[in-house]
């Protein structure tokens, strides 16, 4: 069995996938296999990967074919792969240099996850580095969360556990941490190394799609264990920002004697007129 099953999700982004397929093609580690899965780009998609298994050496499947969202195109990936590892690496989406996979995997792995770290760009430019705690706890995820496109997943978790629920349409990746992590105690290993790049211009960064996102991540919290902690965690998350505020303002000495002395004077005020 190889080390490492790459799959990667295009639907008409062709300028995407041949970045995706370069950064791929140019690593000198080998034991992996690519896994695209189109669904039935009009684009010229096609031809990138045609020119792409040209020239490749290696292992390759491709699945072209309609489907209903991205989680079923992922889904349709997982059955396909045989790796011990997966990594979803979506169109657009880039390892960031030729020898990434071969610095994550020159030692043996045991860990259920491996979580390395991850450039979220904006405009070419890099805004964000993921940091992937030590320990992935609830508090973690609900605050601050995993990139997939740095997360190598131990394959048989969604033969154990199942696949990405494709009636979600941008948070199944989220509720399958939830359900393994969290609920069934996988194990994971954080990682140092910045494995990929991904834009924010993607689909699930769309302000358009508030809604139907916030609907997804509610049925997440409704399950009864995270519906215990969520109201702590939201208190907790409000006090900090008050603090933010305060020590913010304590940094401005000048701005904050004054603040605080409009404070007294408004409780002697009150005082008085009792």
């Amino acid at each position: 069995m190889m080390l490492l099953s790459i799959i990667t999700v295009n639907l008409n982004n062709a300028n995407g996938l041949r970045k995706t397929l370069d950064s791929v093609a140019s690593q000198i580690y080998t034991d992996f296999e690519i896994i695209i899965v189109d669904g039935a780009s009009t684009d010229g998609s096609i031809e990138v990967i045609n020119q792409f298994t040209k020239t490749t050496t290696h292992h390759f499947s491709i699945i072209s074919e309609s489907d209903s969202g991205v989680y079923q195109a992922m889904n349709k990936g997982i059955r396909k792969a045989k790796g011990e590892y997966l990594l979803f690496l979506n169109s657009g989406d880039f390892l960031v240099k030729d020898q990434v996979l071969h610095e994550v995997f020159i030692k043996k792995h045991t860990a259920d996850f491996l979580l390395a770290r991850c450039n979220i760009t904006e405009n070419n430019k890099v805004v964000y580095t993921t940091q992937p705690s030590s320990s992935i706890s609830f508090g973690f995820l609900y605050y601050v969360g995993l990139a997939h496109q740095s997360s190598f997943i131990k394959r048989e978790l969604f033969e154990i556990y199942g696949n990405y629920r494709e009636d979600f349409k941008y948070n199944s990746d989220i509720e399958f941490w939830y359900r393994t992590i969290i609920l069934a105690y996988c194990t994971t290993e954080s990682l140092d190394t910045i494995v990929s790049d991904y834009n924010l211009d993607g689909m699930s960064s769309k302000d358009s799609n508030k809604d139907v996102y916030l609907k997804e991540m509610n049925e997440i919290y409704e399950h009864p264990l995270f519906k215990k902690f969520t109201p702590d965690y939201e208190y907790w998350l409000q006090e900090e920002k008050s603090l933010e505020s305060l020590i913010w303002l304590k940094k401005k000495k000048s701005l904050f004697v004054i603040v605080e002395c409009i404070y007294k004077f408004s409780n002697w005020m009150v005082e008085k007129i009792k």
